[in-house]
């Protein structure tokens, strides 16, 4: 053996044990008490948590948007998941356009990530009005191993909710599923229009810009063209609490829609809009109330929510103060590498989820929806030996200073934590310890994602 664990909790998607972990070359060889294998290297963990490693299922590293770059390329974005026990990120492959064929979208992303990730990545495929028509082009990106699909109801991206109906439908007969974006753009249109007419363009005005309502007549309709398409679908960053309400009770009808959230939706507010550094806030769809916050958190434990991501789009403050208002301020926030710490303080110690549920939302979960199960998201034999050392006792304050960010800052500063990662292990290698990056630029493999039964 190359590596024993031994001691600590075992936590799955089922249960929490005392058990030891077991790692022959990139595979877990076994998991149980008292295990008595040879190992090259044993590390004691007695009284820590062995997690499985986080899936990041919703990144965009080294993405432009016009002139810009986000400020985490594919090296800085894969160190700090490396540092947050994420092993696993699943970014997007978007064409320049809509001429530009999704094969070559794909290759160039493919090739972008290839030499710098420093952990496992797998793709989503970004489709384009028009695109959503050629079959050819959405079998063969299935055939390279990128299984899902994204689109968007708002942006220079729309999708007509027609057309997003007959991609469902394409989708239902290759086995892909359905990622959407959901904000209605015709309300969200009209919205910036009134704001621009009375001259309220400051970043004060971002939230009401993008109102709940946009987010929830959107989920309503997509819902609506899944059910009709028989497809399943899948709704990005929720963050009302009557998005999640819809998704729910499609659920109850027996539909297959499934739904992620994110940490700062979970928790912050619109508020955060109010004061002087409301720019570094500023993400689509915009923070909410605390009712969302509430209602977000229960439908994450009812299983109603299946995915907690952090729709990682990272730029600098003076990327952020190049704005002059809500419209063109660059849109989205840093968090990979929060996530797992954020979503145990704040969700398994104030008992809204139990270990295994978090287990569930940040690697089963995704691994099962995106293909990549039971190769990932799981602590079983013959899995990727993808662990991360939890120390549930470490006491930390979040400060941008401590974080691998290029963005230099986090919209969680002075966040109390209470656990924290201390070791992740990318396919039985050590990539981080005790704060420290060991990991290299290119030791991240690319995870083709297989169609799966939903």
């Amino acid at each position: 053996m190359d590596l024993l664990l031994k001691g600590g909790w075992v936590v799955t998607q089922e249960r929490v044990e005392q058990a030891d972990i077991a790692v022959e070359g990139e595979k877990i060889a076994a998991i149980g008490p008292d295990l008595e294998a040879r190992a090259a290297a044993v590390r004691d963990v007695t009284g820590k948590y062995i997690l499985p490693g986080a899936i990041d299922a919703h990144v965009h590293y080294q993405m432009p948007i016009g002139e810009l770059l986000t400020a985490d390329d594919w090296f800085t974005g894969t160190r700090l998941a490396a540092c947050g026990g994420v092993t696993t990120v699943i970014d997007y492959a978007e064409p320049a356009g809509p001429a530009e064929p999704l094969t070559e979208a794909l290759a160039k992303r493919l090739e972008e990530a290839r030499e710098q990730a420093c952990v496992d990545y797998g793709l989503h495929q970004v489709v384009l009005p028009g695109q959503e028509e050629d079959t050819g082009e959405l079998a063969k990106v299935i055939e390279q191993g990128v299984t899902s699909f994204k689109v968007f109801t708002t942006y220079k991206q729309c999708l007509g909710y027609a057309a997003i109906g007959r991609l469902l439908k394409q989708a239902r007969r290759l086995g892909a599923l359905v990622t959407v974006h959901c904000e209605d753009h015709d309300l969200v249109t009209a919205r910036r229009r009134e704001l621009e007419a009375t001259g309220q363009t400051d970043p004060a005005y971002h939230a009401n810009s993008r109102p709940a309502a946009a987010e929830v007549k959107a989920i309503e309709k997509v819902i609506r063209q899944a059910a009709a398409a028989g497809a399943p679908v899948y709704i990005v960053h929720v963050s009302t609490g009557g998005g999640a309400e819809l998704i729910a009770a499609a659920r109850a009808r027996g539909q297959q829609v499934f739904g992620e959230t994110c940490p700062h939706y979970l928790l912050l507010t619109e508020e955060r809009y109010a004061g002087p550094d409301s720019r570094l806030f500023l993400m689509c769809p915009p923070l909410r109330t605390v009712k969302d916050n509430r209602i977000l958190w229960q439908h994450l434990a009812s299983g109603d929510l299946q995915v907690v991501a952090t729709d990682h789009c990272s730029y600098s403050p003076e990327q952020k103060a190049a704005g002059t208002a809500f419209y063109n301020t660059p849109s989205g926030v840093p968090g990979t590498e929060t996530l797992l710490p954020l979503l145990y303080s704040y969700g398994v110690r104030q008992g809204r989820l139990t270990l295994p549920q978090m287990v569930r939302v940040l690697a089963t979960n995704p691994a099962r929806l995106f293909g990549l199960y039971p190769r990932k998201g799981c602590l079983a034999p013959g899995s990727d030996a993808d662990l991360v050392v939890f120390d549930p006792s470490q006491e930390v304050i979040l400060k941008a200073s401590d974080l691998h960010s290029a963005a230099a800052y986090t919209i969680f500063e002075g966040f109390a934590l209470q656990g924290y990662v201390e070791a992740t292990y990318l396919r039985g290698r050590l990539i981080y310890d005790l704060g420290r990056f060991l990991g290299r630029a290119g030791q991240g493999e690319f995870i083709p994602g297989k169609i799966t039964v939903l």
